[in-house]
């Protein structure tokens, strides 16, 4: 296809369209409008812009659009032209996208300058919003002087940020003037706005000041259009913010010049192309290798994985199957288990073991006799006779033998440990 084919052309015929309401999906209207309809409009023309220019930034097909957009004779539109010599209405914003006014003015065009802005302080009014026929007016002044930081000359976006209390909102109209005169219709009046809030930092924006001087004197103006019935609302704050190049207005109408002499469509066809700026130098990741640490350290929280999952696995299934093992030990004495009615106990009984007494009754009788002796008295004379706390006097016949001293010193002792012959079964019917 030709880029001379392409050329959307205003007609009185409908835009056909398919609807999915109408036949599941099969149908066909004729009432597609509004954004809906505007914007896969618009997105595809844009691609057909970047398909010639594929540098274009978001801020260069806005100037695009407002550069070659064509008015809309509506009888119902107020058309105004600005400062800059833009058309532009509150019905129909600048007028008709044109692709091929569009893709014409993309494959010459150079990169707008960098993006500016200014910001006011923070202006606080404190001032009540009077009823109809009077209004609320209050201004701010940009000199050259606050324009200088950051090198604005011209006009794209212009917001207003405002604090106003009203107990219903939606009788206010809110309109901002630029240096030039051109009015912005910014808040319009809501009928079914009720809301008592108000607005609170709420911001409005316009882009009816596009090309014109930044520097000068704008005005906020607010009306009331309700009645005296309701308390009058109060403009505490608003904030003006300024968007726009430094572009100067005479380089803003030497680039319109410039995109009318192609729209004959000479740079389409020929080969012509304009080389896009250089964009940032971004070098080349290095790639990520693995050390033999880290691919260690993996390994070994994978096999840890894959053991933990199957020990969990192991221990649903015994769990859901009811799976018990029987541990008791039948020969060796060394882990003899208790017995209960002639049977083995199970491995969570046995380790309940008994408590094994080095003392018999008897035992603990004698002991508590000796370690309370019969205190001596003052008149006993010699060694013997005497007593000391630290190193008490006991019979040899009365002495209580230790549990492995006894053992060893008994008759018959053969090296074997009384810690089994105590766990025997008939332990359990002794008195502790």
């Amino acid at each position: 296809m030709q880029w001379d084919e392409l050329l959307l052309s205003h007609t009185s015929l409908p835009r056909v369209t398919t609807d999915w309401d109408l036949k599941k999906g099969t149908g066909c209207t004729e009432g597609h409008t509004g954004t809906s309809a505007a914007a896969p409009l618009a997105a595809g023309m844009i691609a057909l812009m970047l398909q010639v220019r594929p540098c274009l930034t978001w801020r260069d097909v806005q100037h695009i659009i407002v550069f070659t957009a064509t008015k809309y004779e509506d009888h119902h539109a107020v058309w105004d032209t600005n400062q800059a010599g833009f058309s532009h209405s509150h019905q129909h914003g600048f007028g008709l996208l044109n692709a091929w006014r569009l893709v014409n003015a993309a494959k010459i065009w150079e990169s707008v300058p960098y993006l500016a802005s200014y910001v006011s302080p923070m202006l606080r009014e404190g001032k009540a919003i009077p009823i109809l026929p009077q209004r609320l007016e209050v201004s701010w002044n940009v000199t050259l002087a606050d324009l200088e930081l950051s090198g604005m000359r011209t006009l794209e976006h212009v917001a207003v940020t405002v604090t106003i209390t009203h107990p219903r909102r939606g009788n206010l109209e809110i309109r901002l003037f630029c240096p030039s005169g051109i009015m912005s219709l910014i808040g319009t009046t809501r009928s079914m706005d009720s809301d008592p809030s108000g607005f609170a930092d709420w911001t409005f924006s316009t882009v009816r000041c596009w090309g014109e001087e930044a520097q000068g004197t704008y005005r906020l103006v607010i009306r009331d259009t309700g009645d005296k019935t309701l308390p009058a609302g109060m403009l505490k704050q608003w904030q003006l913010t300024l968007y726009g190049s430094s572009w100067t207005p005479d380089e803003m109408k030497q680039r319109q010049r410039l995109l009318e002499e192609a729209m004959s469509g000479q740079y389409l066809n020929n080969g012509f192309s304009l080389p896009c700026p250089p964009g940032l130098d971004i070098p080349e990741q290095e790639p990520y290798t693995i050390t033999t640490n880290t691919l260690k350290t993996l390994m070994l929280l994978g096999c840890f994985a894959v053991f933990w999952t199957v020990y969990y696995m192991l221990e649903v299934y015994l769990t859901r199957h009811q799976v018990t093992f029987d541990l008791t030990c039948h020969s060796s004495s060394a882990c003899r288990w208790y017995h209960r009615g002639g049977k083995h106990r199970s491995l969570e009984d046995g380790l309940e073991m008994e408590s094994v007494l080095l003392y018999t009754e008897k035992d603990m009788e004698e002991v508590e006799v000796e370690a309370d002796p019969p205190m001596p008295s003052l008149g006993t004379q010699g060694d013997e006779a005497g007593w000391s706390p630290l190193a008490p006097k006991f019979s040899t016949s009365e002495r209580t033998t230790g549990f492995h001293e006894g053992a060893r010193a008994g008759p018959g002792y053969s090296g074997r440990d009384m810690a089994s012959e105590l766990l025997l079964a008939n332990r359990e019917q002794q008195t502790c």
